[in-house]
């Protein structure tokens, strides 16, 4: 609703029943955002307004908006109000589950979410709020950052400050940060939401960039549409700078809330065990046969880790970007846990420079929130070729050694097949040197510093030339190496723990997840810093 020009506001003296019914009018002009056109416009393109995504991501009725009546307001010579234009964020304190979140959400319909003439910033209110009362902080983000407007307005192009960051930085190394990205987002508020432990976005109607087309257009004549540019399949498939696609904003909120739920408010607290009612003790029968005999047949390594977790829950992160390793949280025995797996049906499990990037992220999440790791190994080594080479697979593979090296949470791990060369160290590391490497065999389990094939083609090349026949003596060697991959030979030599039968998976990962419960107490205590996305 427009301001009404005839109404008398209040003033000094008047009484206090007229200053609040005056509260509640600048609230109800808020309320009205950019208008009822522009508020048309956010429906039509099947978005919701800032104000209505408070409502639907928060338990009902619990949203305490704050800075409701921050904006630009200008006043007659008699102190009446003439007009009154909202900040582009809304703000304040809510509720998912009963668990106290903050949380924040720019308006698109004002400016695309950057009105030149009011300043209402994240880090005004919603960001001190989660770092002072140690909750999580929630970003909804549709907005497009400076304004040119802004510019003009003040006669010049002002000099960067710097100052929007660090209070994003120290979030991070200190309660969960998520961010749904709902619509265009560019500019200060696509870093801002980066700035998150798990981010997620919208099939085919949200996009994020650093300047959207015209402006890549203007700079270096490639002509895209927002979402070739910055859709789903460039950033959650391709460069996997966002975690997780949805299919709506409901989606997209549920997800947020899923991630929530395996996290403790801080890094310097242990999640809340949950009691979900799956037996400890049960003993999945479908892991008997799961791992083929063939050893070069693939099998469903989602489907291995959903018998294993409590009730089958688990809540996957950048499924859709280097999918060999698999990374997302259950819960056992009521107990939150960080799960990371090897898929065979992607690159054979092996580890690229994407991977291990995958790999280090997850890792330095759990390892601050105090998760312990259940850890399902297949793993044939780096990937090969060209490509690999190309993107640093190597290089990147050793930050993914020293994020093992750096992580102090306990795991238990399971050798299901394959465990080969420093790509596999990764996760076999984890624990060394002051704790149990906690590495249990299947009879599927093989290992070694190469696979059997590439070490042959290697190691025994010359011989292999020489040979009358060069492929059945390279066969006959391999034959001969493979008798050597036996897992009971293995445990021996204590390579493992022990050889289990994988029925027993469960009860073992649940048994030892509660025991780390004391030692991630104590961890938690530990000084931390952010985890980088």
């Amino acid at each position: 609703m427009p301001v009404d020009h005839n109404r008398e506001f209040w003033k000094p003296g008047m009484g206090w029943l007229k200053a609040i019914a005056d509260v509640e009018y600048v609230k109800g002009l808020a309320d009205e955002m950019g208008g009822t056109d522009r508020v048309k416009r956010q429906h039509d393109g099947g978005r919701y307004t800032v104000r209505e995504r408070m409502e639907k991501f928060c338990d009902p009725g619990s949203f305490l908006e704050m800075g409701h009546l921050v904006g630009a307001a200008d006043y007659d010579a008699d102190g009446n109000l003439v007009e009154f234009s909202p900040g582009g964020y809304v703000m304040g304190l809510g509720e998912i589950s009963g668990r106290p979140v903050s949380v924040g959400g720019d308006d698109f319909t004002i400016s695309g979410g950057s009105p030149h003439d009011v300043h209402k910033l994240p880090h005004h209110f919603a960001q001190p709020l989660a770092l002072q009362y140690g909750i999580p902080y929630v970003q909804l983000r549709e907005g497009v950052g400076h304004s040119s407007k802004q510019d003009e307005q003040d006669g010049h192009m002002g000099l960067p400050q710097g100052d929007l960051w660090h209070q994003g930085v120290e979030l991070l190394g200190k309660v969960p940060v998520a961010a749904a990205i709902l619509g265009s987002v560019a500019g200060w508020p696509a870093a801002a939401a980066l700035l998150s432990h798990f981010t997620v976005m919208i099939k085919g109607r949200s996009q994020i960039f650093p300047s959207g087309p015209p402006v890549v257009e203007r700079a270096i004549g490639e002509k895209l549409s927002k979402e070739e540019l910055g859709g789903w399949e460039m950033h959650v498939v391709q460069s996997g700078q966002i975690d997780n696609v949805a299919e709506d904003e409901e989606d997209a909120f549920q997800q947020i809330r899923d991630f929530i739920s395996y996290l403790p408010n801080t890094v310097g607290e242990v999640a809340q065990r949950v009691d979900t009612g799956d037996d400890p003790e049960r003993r999945p029968q479908e892991l008997l046969e799961i791992i083929p005999t063939n050893r070069r047949q693939g099998y469903d390594a989602r489907a291995l880790i959903r018998h294993v977790v409590d009730n089958g829950d688990f809540f996957e992160m950048r499924k859709l970007y280097a999918s060999g390793i698999i990374t997302g949280f259950a819960r056992m025995d009521g107990w939150s846990v960080g799960v990371i797996g090897s898929d065979p049906m992607s690159k054979a499990g092996a580890m690229d420079g994407n991977a291990a990037d995958k790999y280090t992220h997850f890792l330095d999440l759990c390892d601050s929130f105090n998760l312990p790791l259940l850890i399902f190994l297949d793993m044939p080594g780096f990937m090969l070729g060209s490509h690999a080479e190309r993107i640093a697979t190597m290089r990147r593979g050793a930050r993914a050694l020293i994020a093992s090296a750096e992580c102090q949470v306990p795991k238990i791990e399971f050798m299901v097949r394959k465990s080969y060369g420093v790509a596999a160290d990764a996760p076999n590391s984890i624990g060394l040197p002051n704790g149990i490497n906690l590495r249990f065999g299947w009879p599927s389990g093989e290992w070694g510093g190469i696979p059997i094939e590439g070490g042959v083609a290697a190691a025994y090349r010359r011989e292999i030339e020489a040979a009358d026949d060069p492929a059945a003596h390279r066969e006959a060697i391999e034959e001969r190496l493979l008798r050597l991959r036996s897992p009971f030979k293995a445990a021996h030599k204590g390579d493992v723990v022990d050889l289990i039968d994988p029925r027993e998976t469960r009860a073992l990962a649940c048994r030892f997840v509660k025991l780390a419960q004391p030692k991630l107490a104590e961890l938690a205590n530990r000084p931390k810093r952010a985890v980088r996305p």
